[in-house]
């Protein structure tokens, strides 16, 4: 019988490196460049876009991060195309392009219901 083999995640775990070191500084300082950013005048939508912009800043620099540390060529062409997919695809869900359709109403309907609430 043959046995199964499980891929390698991509995971910083009991590997510290550089990389996952400045990884943890971005996941920690970007959420604070934000909130020095942001204005508490400005709207929900506004601080949305925010941190989804500072979300593609993080992915650009981990990618870049990766290749530093894996000596390999950095190709900045498509890193700037995946991330700015991903931006679009993430701002395309934060507007809610999905408002009112099955896929939401079925997202929204499979979740922990109380079970005094009758969902129609």
């Amino acid at each position: 019988m043959d046995s199964i083999v499980f891929p390698t995640l991509p995971t910083y775990l009991f590997e510290p490196s550089l990389a996952g070191l400045l990884s943890l500084v971005l996941t920690v300082l970007l959420p604070l460049a934000a909130g020095l950013l942001m204005k508490s005048s400005w709207s929900a939508f506004q601080k949305g876009l925010v941190l989804l912009f500072l979300a593609t800043v993080k992915a650009f620099v981990e990618a870049w991060l990766g290749a530093v540390n894996s000596a390999e060529t950095f190709d900045l062409w498509r890193v700037l195309y995946a991330d700015v997919i991903n931006f679009i695809i993430a701002v395309a869900a934060y507007v809610g392009l999905l408002k009112g359709t099955a896929v939401q109403q079925a997202a929204i309907n499979s979740g922990v219901k109380d079970r005094r609430t009758v969902v129609r």
